[in-house]
């Protein structure tokens, strides 16, 4: 008798071990997924930054060459963090993904235009492509974090598939590229007021 409660109660310890077991490897893979997206998050908003800057670029063009060229390097950057073959990347992925958003590419065409203008053109047009540069830094990596979680790699990506959400992934893009160059300027701004106190902290002392 003795020798069968032993063993139900051994029985039932394996059980609650395994159980355990499940659970702190379903935990585990719960906290590597998560910090597998912060770490792809980070690669965009690096991504956006780089991004805003060319927006910049007084020269109309060639700024948009340069996002071009930035999404690119990012599409690349996000499949190696997911471990997909980076081999058969190809330049039409982003371009057929942007273009399929026509207001998108008009508002990124009239802002690169604008900077044709001398003067206010140059300033309003710069100030619009960083925007709108950043936001589609920031939606086209949301279109790709979102596809490689799900499995896919970069032969089987379909960029009509992907446009609806590209959208809606670029209205919350302007968003957040702004509140980056708010952000920018904000610090600027507080080196400068720190500067000047310092000089200020300075000369008193000089004049003491």
């Amino acid at each position: 008798m003795d020798t069968n409660t032993d063993s139900a109660r051994l029985s039932e310890t394996i059980d609650e071990l395994e159980t355990n077991l499940q659970t702190s490897e379903i935990n585990l893979s719960v906290v590597a997924s998560a910090l597998r997206e912060s770490e792809a998050q980070n690669i965009v908003k690096n991504n956006i930054i780089t991004s805003i800057a060319s927006g910049l670029i007084p020269v109309p063009l060639f700024d948009i060459i340069s996002l071009t060229n930035i999404q690119f390097h990012m599409i690349q950057t996000l499949a190696e963090h997911y471990e997909i073959p980076a081999d058969n990347i190809n330049k039409s992925l982003i371009t057929s993904l942007i273009s399929g958003s026509l207001p998108v590419v008009s508002m990124l065409g009239l802002g690169s235009f604008m900077k044709s203008i001398p003067g206010i053109g140059t300033l309003a047009g710069s100030g619009s492509v960083a925007i709108i540069s950043g936001a589609i830094s920031y939606a086209v990596g949301q279109v790709f974090i979102r596809h490689f979680q799900q499995g896919g790699t970069l032969e089987d990506f379909n960029p009509d598939s992907a446009k609806e959400y590209f959208s809606e992934q670029f209205k919350a893009g302007k968003l957040i590229a702004s509140d980056l160059i708010q952000e920018v300027k904000q610090r600027k701004q507080d080196k400068l007021s720190d500067a000047g106190t310092s000089s200020d902290s300075e000369a008193n002392t000089d004049t003491v």
